[in-house]
Parts: structure tokens; C-alpha cells; sequence
């Protein structure tokens, strides 16, 4: 499968996980919304509402409580005087967390009514009913304190329906905007509201529900702010809601928005419910103050630190002090203090009373503690904000458009690097979602679209993987003995720096050839001439791929081999010279152990190697049957040519100019120039006899100056400059070109004897 196939399998089984993934979400299984809940749960955890005000407080009916005034229930009478000096004290409003769905059984007339059925307590009955002690009643007295001061009540809902006539709502508390026919099917629904007794409703100002949003996990991290009752005739405001519309006109303006305190000083404040009809609750209004709801009209809870409930709690012990005497004026001040402009909300905290929550922060909070927190970020403006219809579609269609933008180039690149980008991709999206979560208290949700940029990539990765290991097995049967261990891993890792189809690339090219090898052959035995090869063609082929090279092919007694190909190789002309000059001092090893070898009748081998420097075509060529990575090109036959001349030169190895022009600094000496076929201009060629450190002795360069000198002598007709030149060669070191020095100076005797023809028969010779 050709590399655009390749890409399209790739992105089609990315898309297909993508699209599988989607179908999923749409499903909306718990696992993945328990993932969801976690992920937020984290966030809070991370950051906490920070409870810079108290704008509520929770006067608590605490042990302490219990311990001084006597068991739970009380008389009403005692939450009478409760109710009379927090009004005194200047509370916003007393909220009941309370249920007073019921008769006080303590007022005397219910305990004369108990006791008539005692013959004991029977004569003492109808001693009471000729006294004033009759007509005392707890509720009438708590109902008179109710009247006089802002109070709420609070609303039992019951889940399962009963035949209970159904009241409605209190005529202040009613809500606007949404009908209950408009909300069906959207708020949350209950089976029944049991309200607190009618003379409590007449005199409270408010009433409300108080019901927690459970989830399977027990965790509340959420609340309704409405709710439908009495099979979806009658709309409910929440407790926290009806705290905040009572309060709004004694509320200490240090406790809420400038808007909110305006309105509600220019007309009483209402309940306004606006969304989409039969689909959709989308915000709860109160006074200009907005408060953004899931789509059934719940209220995401921004919980404060746990230590939150310390700070805003009050011991009821601190609001009825000794019950035989009145405050003191400094309790009065200090309950002033705690309570004045504040919401209060009366609650049980007392082991045994009180309803234990588990927030998303992991610790447990009293119920009514749970209300204050959905008041005081209400307030504060801290309110979390999860459209669903809004959010659920941003995020899906984030998710599509990155999996699409991953797609585009995910395949081209390894999977270490995909893997590596999803797993970047995957903390971006936690991070941007945590980032919205405590700078904008907005809920985004990074598992729908961590769930489908997971699933494009496991799709694209399971492919992008097979290809791969195609590749990988590809590289390492094609290139496996000819490559550097270091090359080839960095080939396995990432298969697409092999451009398999070809491309135009500057390489340093290597030809070379045993000289002489067919009369070196002909005496020998096949399995010599087999050995021979082997035991001369192992420590060569090392050498290339030691110094990073790829060896091409072998040509009978012959090696091609190439340097920047497949993948870059730094100062490649540098390394193909160091492994030639490597290989002529490789040989002379192996000519000691062929001679001391007696099975192997070997003469002196010599090679020739040819190196040039030129960019050239390197690929997959052959048929559709075979396939080998070579090289092609002009500069190939150039480099051949190069090979083919160390035998015309005598030299072992011989660079072109240009390979010339980048190891200038090693030692080599000029030879002249040579025609090439195909070349309209000659080739300049150098004779490489060693590295840099040859070429900074003395000896080499006194070499090289007369060498070279020889050379330019030749070639203007100076007999007698050459063989002084050539002869100044011979005095020292000739490293390893004694050869060459040889040729040469035949060379020059050849010119001196067409010169001398040249003389004596002057009618022959050229003009």
C-alpha cells in the first residue's frame, strides 16, 4: 500500500473511533458521568470557594444546647424567644431548617388531652382546665413571633405521592416566568410538599423546600432551586431562594451585589424562572440577581473549606443564654455582631439531629450548612455555571475539530510523537478545564472530549502501529547489516525519515575493488574464492557502518556504499574518508594473516577506493518483486570512474574535488585531472593518504609540496623540474603512494621521449 493509502487507512480508523466514541457519549452512560463527577470533584478539592463574608449564619441546636435546655423537640415557646431576640438582634431573615409540620405535643392542652386517659393524671386534668394555664398554646406563641419578624419556613418534599391534599405555594413565594405546565418534564418533581401548619404559613413571610441533589455515589453536589409538586400543578421555590427574597430588604449591603440591594429597595423581590418550555430550565432571577442552573433547574454547589462551618456557625446557647433572666447588654451586642444583616438559618447539629451530607470536597456537612454555602456564592457572584444545552455541544464540537486537526497530521508522524501530542493534548484539556473551573467558576467538561480524541487516536494508533512494525521489519531486514546501530534505531523509531519512494540528497558516494582479483581467483578453489570474500568483505562492511555509513551493494569482488543516506549524517565526506583510510590499514592486517595462512595462496592485496561528494537519487529501486535501496545518478558513475582510476594513478584512494573541498585539512596531494564520459569538463582528483594528523608533519608536507610540484612539472614539458621533484619524493616518507611516485616519473620519461621525437623529426610534429 503506497504512503497516501497508508494515511487515509490511518485517518478512517482515527475517525471511526471518534464516531464510535461520540455514539457513546450520546448514550450518556453513568460510568462516564460518574468520570465527569470525579473530574469536578478534583477541581473543588483543588479550589474551594473562598469565604471571604459570612453573609449567613447557622445558629445551631448543638449538644451543648441539648445538654442545658433538655432533650429535642423543645417547646415552641423556647424557639418563640429564639425567633424574638434574633429580630431584635437585626437578622435579615430566621430560616427554619426545622419541620413544624406538626402540633406542639408539649402546649398544655395537647399534654391534658394525653393525660385523660390516666387515672392518675386524669383528676389533675380537670384541676388545669379551671386555670389560665389552658390557654396558653406553644405554636400560637411561636406563630405571633413568626409574624413579627422575617421568617421562612421550611418544606418537606416527599419523592412518592400520596392522597394529602395538595396547598399551594405561599401567594410571596409563588415564582414568575416558567409555569409548572412549562416545566414539566424539565424541573425536578416530587411526589408531595408537606408544609408547616397553617398558622405558621400565615404568619411566616416565605417557605421553602430543602432537598439535596444526591447522586449514586451519595456525594451532593448539587441542589434544585424549583421543583414541581402535587403531580406537576404547583412550583416550589428552594429554602436557600426563599432566604434570599425575604432577606433582600434587611440585608447588610456589605453581604450582596449594589443591583440586588437596589431592586429589592424598589419593589419586593420574586422568584423569575426563565428557559425553554417543556425542555429546559436555564436560569433562576431574583432581584436583577442572575443565577445560572443546570437544564432540570438544579444549582451547582461552589462548597467553601471545610473549616467554612466553623466560621458561620453559632451555638443556639448564645441566643438564649440563662432562660430565667433576659440577655445582658453585652450578649446583645455580641449576638448584634454575629447576626445583623445576615441570613439565619435555624438548624440541628447535635449527634443525633442533624442530617450529615457528603460534600464533593470529601468531608461531611450538616445540611443546613450545605443551604448557606448555595446562599453565600449566590452572593458573592462564585456561582458555578454548567449550561448543558450550551456546554455539551461546545464541548463535543471542540472535541471533533481537534480529532480532525490530529488526524490531519497524526499520521505522519511516529507514534512515540502521536502518543506524545495525545498525552499533551489530554493535560490541555484537564488544564483549560480546571483554568475555566477557578477563574471563571464555568464547569467544562474534559472527559467528553478526552474520551473522543482517545478514541481517534486509539483507532489511528492501532494502525498507525501495524504499519510500523511493517516498517521497522522492513528497515531492519533491508538495512540491518549495513547500517550503524545508532542509525538504524533512530530508523525503527521513526520509519518516515526512510523516504522509501526517493528523493534527491547530497551524499558522499563509495566505490571500491580489489585489483587484479581475476588472476588472484583463477588459481584458487571455489570455497577459497568464497572465503576470501567473506574474511576481506566483514571487517570492511564494518568499518562503513561503524562510521555511519550504508553499504549499497557488492559487486563480486567489489563494494558500493553511501554516507547521508537514508537519514542525515553529519560531516558525512569526513567520515567516508576516515573509513577508507581505515580500510587500506584494515588491509595490511589482513595481508599478514593471508600469508601466514597457508590454506589461502594469496598474493599482496591491493584495493582501489573511489569517494565523491554530489547529490544524487536514493531510494527504493528494482521491480515490483524486489525492491533495493541504492543509489543513482550521474555522480555514481563519477565515483565508479574515481575507483577504476587508482589503478591509472596507483594510489588506493582517490577523492573528487568536491569531496576534496570539505577534508581539506586532511592529508592528501593533487594529482591532476582525469576525462569522465558523460563530463564535458575534466575532473580535478586528489590522492587521500591520511587524517589531519598526518597532514600537519613536516614530512607530509615536504612530500606533498614536491609531489605536487612534479606534477604541475609534467604537465608544462619540464623533464628536469619532474625528475628533481619526484626524486625529492623518494628521500623520505611516501605514504603510502610509492606507486604513484613511480608512474609518474615513467610519465615523465614518456614526455621527455615524444619531446626527443618530436626534435628529430620536426616535419611529424604538431604545430
Amino acid at each position: 500500500m503506497g504512503a497516501k493509502g497508508s494515511l487515509s487507512v490511518i485517518r478512517f480508523a482515527g475517525l471511526l473511533g471518534a464516531a464510535l466514541a461520540l455514539a457513546l457519549l450520546f448514550l450518556q452512560p453513568s460510568l462516564i458521568e460518574v468520570a465527569r463527577n470525579l473530574v469536578f470533584d478534583q477541581f473543588q478539592r483543588l479550589s474551594p470557594r473562598e469565604q471571604i463574608q459570612t453573609p449567613v449564619r447557622i445558629v445551631e441546636i448543638d449538644d451543648a444546647a441539648l445538654a442545658k435546655y433538655g432533650q429535642w423537640p423543645w417547646p415552641r415557646h423556647r424557639l418563640a424567644t429564639v425567633i424574638d431576640r434574633l429580630n431584635e438582634a437585626g437578622a435579615a431573615a430566621i430560616v427554619f431548617d426545622i419541620i413544624l409540620a406538626e402540633e406542639d405535643r408539649t402546649s398544655p392542652s395537647n399534654i391534658a388531652q394525653s393525660w385523660l386517659s390516666s387515672p392518675t393524671l386524669a383528676p389533675i386534668v380537670s384541676e388545669l382546665n379551671n386555670t389560665d394555664a389552658m390557654e396558653v398554646d406553644h405554636d400560637t406563641i411561636l406563630a405571633a413571633s413568626m409574624k413579627a419578624a422575617p421568617t421562612v419556613l421550611h418544606l418537606t418534599a416527599n419523592s412518592i405521592a400520596s392522597d394529602r391534599t395538595c396547598k399551594p405555594a405561599l401567594p410571596a413565594s409563588r415564582t414568575q416566568g416558567m409555569p409548572a405546565q412549562e416545566l414539566a418534564g424539565a424541573a425536578a418533581s416530587f411526589g408531595e410538599i408537606i408544609p408547616a401548619l397553617d398558622q405558621f404559613r400565615e404568619a411566616a413571610d416565605g417557605e421553602g423546600f430543602a432537598r439535596a441533589g444526591l447522586s449514586d455515589d451519595t456525594v451532593v453536589r448539587s441542589a434544585p432551586l424549583i421543583a414541581l409538586a402535587c403531580n406537576g400543578r404547583e412550583v416550589y421555590p428552594s429554602l436557600a431562594i426563599e432566604a434570599l427574597r425575604v432577606a433582600a430588604p434587611r440585608l447588610d449591603p456589605q453581604f450582596a451585589p449594589r443591583k440586588f440591594i437596589k431592586a429589592a429597595s424598589e419593589r419586593p423581590c420574586r422568584t423569575h424562572i426563565t428557559g425553554i418550555a417543556n425542555q429546559s430550565v436555564s436560569e433562576v432571577v431574583l432581584c436583577k440577581l442572575r443565577i445560572p442552573t443546570t437544564e432540570d433547574g438544579q444549582i451547582w454547589i461552589n462548597y467553601s473549606r471545610p473549616d467554612s462551618v466553623a466560621k458561620r456557625s453559632l451555638s443556639v446557647t448564645k441566643v438564649l443564654g440563662n432562660l430565667e433572666q433576659p440577655l445582658s447588654d453585652a450578649e446583645r451586642a455580641e449576638l448584634a455582631q454575629a447576626v445583623g444583616g445576615r441570613i439565619v438559618m435555624l438548624g440541628a447539629s447535635a449527634e443525633g439531629l442533624r442530617d450529615v451530607l457528603i460534600t464533593p470536597l470529601g468531608d461531611d456537612r450538616p445540611g443546613v450548612h450545605i443551604h448557606a454555602d448555595i446562599i453565600e456564592q449566590v452572593l458573592s457572584g462564585q456561582t458555578l455555571y454548567r449550561a448543558w444545552d450550551l456546554m455539551r455541544p461546545v464541548e463535543i464540537a471542540g472535541a471533533v475539530i481537534v480529532t480532525i486537526l490530529l488526524l490531519i497530521f497524526l499520521p505522519k508522524l511516529p507514534a512515540t510523537t502521536g502518543f506524545s501530542i495525545w498525552a499533551v493534548l489530554t493535560v490541555l484539556a484537564s488544564g483549560a478545564a480546571y483554568f475555566m473551573f477557578a477563574a471563571q467558576q464555568t464547569l467544562l467538561d474534559p472527559i467528553t472530549p478526552g474520551i473522543v480524541i482517545t478514541s481517534a487516536f486509539v483507532g489511528a494508533f492501532v494502525v498507525m502501529f501495524q504499519h510500523e512494525q511493517i516498517a521497522r521489519k522492513f528497515v531492519r531486514g533491508a538495512f540491518g547489516k549495513f547500517l550503524s546501530p545508532l542509525i538504524l534505531e533512530r530508523l525503527e523509531r521513526d520509519p518516515s525519515l526512510l523516504k522509501l519512494e526517493g528523493e534527491e540528497r547530497e551524499i558522499t558516494a563509495f566505490f571500491s575493488d580489489v585489483r587484479g582479483f581475476t588472476s588472484i581467483s583463477e588459481p584458487l578453489e571455489p570455497e577459497q574464492v568464497t572465503t576470501f570474500l567473506n574474511q576481506y568483505f566483514t571487517p570492511m562492511t564494518r568499518i562503513v557502518v561503524e562510521h555511519r555509513g550504508l553499504v549499497d551493494k557488492y559487486m563480486g569482488d567489489g563494494m558500493a556504499a553511501m554516507w547521508n543516506a537514508p537519514i542525515d549524517v553529519d560531516d558525512h565526506p569526513q567520515k567516508a574518508c576516515r573509513a577508507a583510510l581505515e580500510m587500506v590499514k584494515a588491509l595490511k592486517g589482513l595481508n599478514e594473516k593471508w600469508e601466514a595462512d597457508k590454506s589461502l595462496p594469496l598474493p599482496e592485496i591491493k584495493i582501489g577506493i573511489g569517494l565523491h561528494t554530489e547529490k544524487a537519487f536514493v531510494g527504493n529501486f528494482g521491480s515490483e518483486d524486489r525492491l533495493e535501496y541504492s543509489m543513482l545518478g550521474d555522480m555514481v558513475n563519477l565515483t565508479s570512474r574515481l575507483e577504476s582510476a587508482t589503478k591509472q594513478f596507483g594510489v588506493p584512494i582517490i577523492i573528487s574535488e568536491d569531496t576534496w573541498a570539505r577534508v581539506h585539512d586532511f592529508a592528501s596531494v593533487a594529482l591532476g585531472t582525469i576525462k569522465v564520459k558523460g563530463r564535458e569538463e575534466k575532473v580535478v582528483v586528489f590522492a587521500l593518504v591520511g587524517d589531519e594528523e598526518v597532514a600537519a608533519t613536516d614530512e607530509f608536507q615536504s612530500f606533498k609540496a614536491s609531489f605536487e610540484a612534479g606534477v604541475v612539472a609534467i604537465t608544462d614539458g619540464d623533464e628536469t623540474t619532474a625528475l628533481y621533484h619526484f626524486g625529492a619524493c623518494r628521500e623520505g616518507p611516501m605514504f603510502g603512494i610509492e606507486e604513484a611516485v613511480e608512474k609518474f616519473s615513467e610519465s615523465r620519461a614518456e614526455v621527455r621521449a615524444a619531446l626527443t621525437h618530436a626534435k628529430e623529426n620536426p616535419e611529424k610534429t604538431p604545430s
